[in-house]
């Protein structure tokens, strides 16, 4: 996904600099509000996948806190242990992630105004 928003980015930011007619523009427009929306839709599902992530990470480092507390280290449970800590790697993993989608997405919406033939203000 991060090659095809970057390779996506490259295009638009390209064809956005060109010269083109305003059917073209207008039909640039539309594939480029199309992409965007598909993008924005691929974010909306790994915010819900890194909070689900984030969310079983927090419950187990709690579960596993509190039995290191109330019992200190169990070597029985070391599948549990490794588990918590794959899971929160995985939940770090999607956070980077999503922040990645959430910022080039974001740059996306600058060329809509450009397409449309907005000034971009500072």
């Amino acid at each position: 996904m991060e090659k095809m928003i970057k390779s996506y980015e490259q295009f638009i930011e390209k064809k956005a600099s060109e010269k083109l007619s305003d059917a073209n523009r207008g039909e640039l427009a539309e594939y480029h509000r199309e992409m965007v929306t598909n993008f924005q839709h691929e974010r909306l599902i790994h915010l819900l996948i890194m909070l689900f992530f984030i969310t079983v990470a927090l419950i187990l480092l709690g579960i596993l806190a509190w039995s290191i507390i109330m019992y200190g280290f169990i070597l029985e449970m070391l599948a549990f242990y490794i588990m918590t800590g794959i899971v929160t790697i995985l939940a770090i993993a999607y956070v980077k992630h999503y922040y990645f989608l959430e910022n080039h997405i974001q740059n996306l919406y600058k060329y809509s105004a450009k397409l449309r033939g907005y000034k971009e203000e500072k």
